[in-house]
């Protein structure tokens, strides 16, 4: 199959993180965002945002988005594809909905923010365009209900965000130090306020343990006058992967979360996952390889802190766990799932039938697309 991808990265992936990966891991036409210079850019930039632009359903859309999907309708029209995959729909997908019948092909997109974030996109301006959609993907069973209910059930599948399991590995052999050492990783949807608080009662019960953070700078303030925390930022990946490995828990408080390549990359590197039971955390963190408190609740996470400083095993028996949830994820099982929306449309079916909506099967893809 000729697949096109239309895909986005963020600076804060990781160079192996990512969705934009599943392209990669397809063999799929990689069609992305670029972002050139020169008086000719900074004129076309000023247009649009002074028309197309100033679209407040729009989220990070930019000059260079409106291009990138420019660019895609062009190309499908010279050789259509066997679909085009949008991978970021909430944040780089306008264009090809507004002129979806001169795109030949199905269409596929990808949504990774909670529903409630284009509820008013999708609900109000731009229902009768979403529509137009042969499939969507949702990252998280939570989200399924609401984009069924503005596509229809059967164009809606659940399946989940992947990750590289050959970057991303435990240590081959684990050291552990007399503090615990309690990682966090990332910005997204964190509720730092549970985090400082968190850490202050650590630090007024005693107990033996060490934070590392890796966040971008403008987020250290939320750290002011916590003691025991190291602040990390613009770390290679190498770095990052060390710390994954080398702690004992991954610690990510969020107020609502789809799918992060945080916990992904900490479950690969056989690191448990501490976060909050919202959204589709459950379908990433099981009991198994981690745990999940409630919402804005401190007294389970410093309970459960004390019991990992008095019983280390509790957080080592989850390592061997935390490494066998992320292969359900490897990206070439992903990718078995997504080919198989793919051939579903092609072949007439709806794109629900192609997948059972739980974690892929046990089986490698034996069969990459074609993208010559």
């Amino acid at each position: 199959m000729h697949i096109t991808c239309l895909v986005k990265r963020w600076k804060h992936h990781t160079t192996s993180g990512g969705y934009d990966r599943l392209a990669t891991v397809l063999g799929a036409t990689i069609v992305k965002r670029s972002e050139p210079s020169g008086l000719a850019w900074k004129v076309g930039r000023k247009v649009f945002n002074n028309t197309i632009g100033g679209k407040s359903y729009l989220l990070d859309y930019r000059f260079e988005d409106w291009l990138a999907e420019q660019q895609v309708l062009v190309s499908s029209f010279v050789r259509s594809p066997d679909a085009v995959h949008v991978l970021y729909g909430d944040e780089q997908l306008d264009l090809l909905l507004r002129y979806r019948s001169a795109l030949r092909c199905p269409l596929i997109a990808t949504f990774h923010l909670p529903a409630a974030r284009v509820s008013s996109r999708f609900e109000e301006i731009q229902s009768a365009e979403l529509r137009r959609l042969d499939a969507a993907i949702v990252l998280a069973k939570s989200e399924a209900s609401e984009f069924q209910r503005w596509l229809g059930k059967e164009k809606v599948v659940y399946i989940p965000h992947g990750i590289d399991t050959a970057q991303f590995v435990p240590a081959s052999q684990r050291s552990r130090s007399e503090k615990l050492r309690v990682l966090s990783v990332g910005d997204h949807q964190r509720d730092w306020e549970l985090m400082h608080r968190v850490i202050d009662v650590v630090n007024r019960n005693r107990l033996k343990i060490t934070f590392d953070v890796v966040t971008k700078p403008e987020f250290f303030a939320y750290f002011t006058g916590c003691q025991n925390v190291v602040l990390h930022s613009g770390i290679p990946e190498v770095k990052l992967i060390e710390l994954y490995q080398s702690s004992d828990a991954l610690f990510i408080p969020v107020k609502h979360a789809t799918a992060s390549n945080s916990v992904l990359e900490a479950l690969a590197c056989g690191l448990p996952v501490i976060s909050t039971r919202v959204g589709g955390m459950p379908d990433y963190v099981t009991d198994e390889c981690g745990w999940l408190t409630p919402p804005a609740q401190m007294e389970p996470v410093v309970y459960l802190l004390e019991q990992m400083c008095a019983h280390r095993e509790i957080a080592y028996v989850r390592q061997e766990h935390a490494r066998a949830q992320a292969l359900k994820f490897d990206w070439q099982r992903i990718a078995e799932q997504v080919t198989a929306v793919y051939r579903a449309i092609n072949n007439g079916r709806p794109p629900l039938m192609a997948t059972t909506g739980s974690p892929p099967s046990a089986h490698v893809c034996a069969e990459r697309l074609d993208h010559g």
